[in-house]
């Protein structure tokens, strides 16, 4: 019974990109400091984990039956930038031993067409989980680790209660 997919946002959810951001010139207009955080600070490779990350990433790795993925994206459509950020990213989850799947959008929408009816998005971002839940998908918009956890564990038993109700149809 694995056909659950979770998907785990990377910013906000896993790795800090707002403590390491808040660094970078605060001058700067904010297109501008973005593809510098990117192109010349490579942002993506060092953050810090977020202060719970291990509390989820320890919680869903003994989830049973549940196929677990990445969903970031890489705020952009352009070309170069946006390989930069994949690039860092999949370092970033290389350097601290994540071994999900990882998956890249451009923008935040895109993450909805990884929706469906027994898919889950835990992201930090309500531009994420809106369109996501809009595509039938579940959507968990995360403040923190505790209350994520719960929400899952809660959202997997309804998909899994649904499911054995049609099988019985």
């Amino acid at each position: 019974m694995n056909d659950i997919t979770l998907y785990l946002d990377m910013d906000g959810v896993l790795a800090d990109f707002n403590k390491a951001y808040k660094k970078i010139d605060p001058h700067k207009e904010d297109r501008k400091k973005f593809r510098d955080s990117v192109i010349y600070h490579k942002i993506f490779v060092d953050l810090d984990f977020m202060p719970d990350a291990h509390q989820l990433l320890n919680h869903v790795s003994k989830l049973n039956g549940i196929n677990i993925e990445i969903l970031t994206s890489m705020g952009t459509h352009d070309p170069f930038q946006a390989h930069e950020a994949k690039v860092q990213k999949l370092e970033w989850l290389k350097k601290h031993n994540i071994p999900y799947k990882a998956n890249f959008v451009h923008d935040k929408v895109g993450k909805a067409e990884y929706a469906n009816e027994k898919s889950i998005l835990i992201d930090d971002s309500i531009g994420c989980v809106t369109p996501f839940i809009a595509k039938m998908g579940h959507g968990i918009l995360h403040v923190n680790a505790p209350d994520s956890i719960r929400l899952l564990d809660a959202t997997i038993l309804q998909i899994r209660a649904i499911a054995a109700l049609r099988s019985h149809a």
